[in-house]
């Protein structure tokens, strides 16, 4: 049996390798062709590469997934894409063609994106979730490219040597595509100095030469030289862990062939920390070259500011700026690492990563770590909604439910309003009828007529139910301000947020039981509307809930956090009494504003003014109410009060909107 598996992929390997002989290395036909131009020759030469390299891709690669194991479908299209739905990829070799890759190239080229950056997608999905979440580990977009480069290079490296081991004939093209194009000793006739890199590139463009070009020499500084021998020869060099680590068949001490995040694991803890202490060395020399070149000649200075005074368009920036690599990297990802698919296909393959990931989690988790990772889920969006926590959502809601009273007494004060305006009574109709309960008084001259004339008289009245309405003065807008200096800390910071709760949750629920009544009464009730919004202030003042007649989640725990903490500084009320007399006000609306303190102000002055200014507005009624202290008592006043314990806060901001409700 093993012996017949083995035939079969000797025979595929062999028809592999004879087809891509016969394409890319067809009998030369010696005819003489006309004359033509140079760009119309190599026009022809590209296209030639392209139908060769498309013809032996197209007729080649479904072989070759099934010889290494790829369960992916794959075809020869127009542009780099992926298919998330089929989990099939079309490839697109013209990319490598037109820029300037021969045809064996171009194969190369397509098979490594296959192997190395497509293979594991399908095979093993976690670790390519966990090389994603390394890159955008940080959120430094410079260090984000540094592991990018990090990560691409050993992965290069091994899904080469991959290729390479499956198909022999391979590993002369691959070393000439490395040695020609990507990484060569020469351009243009010129030396490549990759010595002028910095140093963690040094590093990572040695390496991938060795490994890809044998025999190559790579001249860079010696510190790179010596952390890249000290992997050379790990364990008192008993171990080449580069070429171990990049090695498809590598095995662990426990015989098992390494999977890739046990490989990814030893990349992160053997190459990585040499890597990361380069890019320290390289950000150290470029600040100070940076500080050379500022503590330089200061006449050439004032010369170049001259002529940029002169010359707008000489005000760029010359200096290494944020990223000091910021060149080499573009040069890394233009020349030496071309990338078919476009960001948009790479997020579609991260997310086909992602759910696939999660999916071969869930097949091997206990009912225990599934209702985990669910939790874990949740949490991670309610945070991204909320900049919360559920845990706090949860604390939130048992104090929600430990004042379910105080919150329905406080969405009971407007309901004897509503009350009112719904009310019914037994009326008489308006309009009259030819038969009813009583004569209409003022019908009676037209009665007398309609009889004479022989005509059956509208001469009475019905008892009806009819809706009462009250006019109302009830749009109203409230504006809650909390001191959260640190003297309103422990027990004051804890009885002004249940107070913020109460207020809140039981006023938001009266307006919904307006809408509610509307909605069911068919009752025009759009002059009884309350809206609110809440405000803290330390040293600073901070709108929490923006002026609105809804509440949502973020607004609630943003409040009840910044009013618990009550960790601001001092006591700048002035500043959110300022802020709120300086928003639209509409005068049809009630406005008011009341202000819970356990201090003097910061500013009295600043404060009397901004009340001052509020109250100029007839509509407008300001209340302060003072823990422990008089000072609001004289800033507030004639509308004030003093309470000693924080208990009692709650009952009198409530005996404050009761006061509001006008009819």
């Amino acid at each position: 049996m093993f012996y017949n598996i083995w035939l079969v992929l000797y025979t595929i390997s062999i028809r592999f390798v004879k087809k891509m002989a016969e394409v890319l290395h067809p009998s030369i036909n010696h005819s003489e062709s006309p004359t033509v131009t140079p760009e119309q020759e190599a026009a022809v030469e590209r296209q030639a590469s392209l139908d060769k390299a498309a013809a032996f891709l197209d007729d080649q690669i479904p072989a070759l997934c099934r010889l290494t194991g790829m369960n992916v479908q794959v075809a020869v299209g127009e542009g780099w894409a992926t298919d998330t739905k089929t989990g099939s990829f079309t490839i697109d070799p013209s990319f490598f063609i037109e820029k300037g890759y021969s045809a064996d190239h171009c194969v190369f080229a397509t098979l490594h994106e296959l192997m190395a950056h497509v293979r594991d997608i399908k095979r093993d999905p976690v670790f390519s979730a966990r090389q994603n979440a390394f890159i955008m580990g940080s959120k430094d977009p410079q260090e984000q490219q540094a592991r990018h480069i990090f990560n691409n290079i050993l992965t290069d490296i091994h899904g080469n040597k991959q290729i390479m081991n499956m198909l022999p004939a391979m590993q002369e093209v691959g070393a000439d595509i490395y040695a020609s194009r990507l990484f060569p000793a020469e351009r243009d006739g010129e030396p490549v100095d990759y010595a002028s890199n910095p140093m963690h590139l040094q590093f990572l463009y040695k390496i991938i030469r060795q490994e890809m070009i044998p025999g190559s020499k790579t001249p860079v500084r010696q510190e790179v030289d010596e952390a890249i021998n000290q992997l050379r020869n790990f364990q008192g060099g008993q171990i080449d862990l580069i070429s171990f680590l990049t090695d498809p068949g590598a095995r662990g001490a426990n015989g098992k062939k390494l999977s890739g995040s046990d490989r990814f694991d030893y990349w992160l803890t053997q190459i990585w920390p040499k890597y990361e202490n380069l890019i320290k060395l390289d950000k150290q020399e470029a600040e100070n070259t940076q500080t050379q070149q500022q503590n330089g000649d200061q006449q050439t200075t004032n010369n170049t500011t001259e002529q940029q005074d002169a010359d707008p368009s000489q005000n760029a920036d010359t200096k290494q700026g944020d990223n000091p690599f910021a060149d080499a990297y573009a040069d890394y990802f233009d020349n030496k690492h071309p990338e078919p698919f476009s960001p948009k296909e790479h997020k579609k393959i991260h997310d086909a990563i992602d759910k696939a990931t999660q999916e071969k989690r869930h097949e091997t988790m206990t009912p225990e770590q599934r209702e985990r990772a669910r939790q874990i889920a949740a949490n991670r969006r309610y945070q991204e909604q909320t900049g919360h926590s559920l845990r706090e959502k949860q604390q939130y809601d048992n104090e929600v439910k430990r004042l379910h009273r105080q919150i329905d007494q406080m969405r009971q004060v407007f309901q004897s309003v509503l009350d009112e305006v719904v009310a019914t009574r037994r009326g008489l109709s308006r309009r009259s009828h030819q038969d009813g309960d009583i004569l209409d008084p003022n019908r009676l001259a037209q009665t007398v007529v309609d009889i004479k004339s022989n005509v059956k008289p509208e001469a009475f009245q019905r008892y009806e139910t009819v809706r009462g309405r009250t006019e109302l003065n009830c749009k109203t807008d409230y504006f809650f301000v909390f001191d959260c200096s640190g003297s309103m800390s422990g027990e004051p910071a804890q009885a002004a947020a249940s107070c913020a709760i109460i207020m809140l949750e039981g006023l938001a629920s009266m307006e919904r039981d307006i809408r509610k009544l509307e909605k069911e009464q068919a009752v025009d009730l759009s002059d009884l509307s309350v809206r609110t919004s809440l405000y803290t202030f330390g040293d600073t003042a901070t709108c929490h809930k923006p002026l609105s007649s809804n509440l949502n989640d973020k607004q609630r725990l943003d409040t009840y956090a910044a009013i618990t903490a009550a960790d601001a500084g001092g006591t700048a009320d002035y500043l959110a009494l300022q802020e709120i007399a300086h928003l639209p006000h509409d005068h049809d609306r009630q406005r008011i504003i009341i202000v819970v303190t356990d201090g003097a102000s910061n500013n009295p002055d600043a404060a009397q003014v901004a009340v001052s200014q509020l109250r100029r507005d007839q509509n407008t009624v300001v209340y302060g109410v003072s823990i422990g202290s008089d000072a609001a008592e004289h800033l507030y006043a004639p509308n004030a009060k003093r309470i000693n314990d924080p208990k009692d806060l709650p009952n009198v901001l409530q005996s404050f909107i009761e006061a509001t409700i006008q009819t």
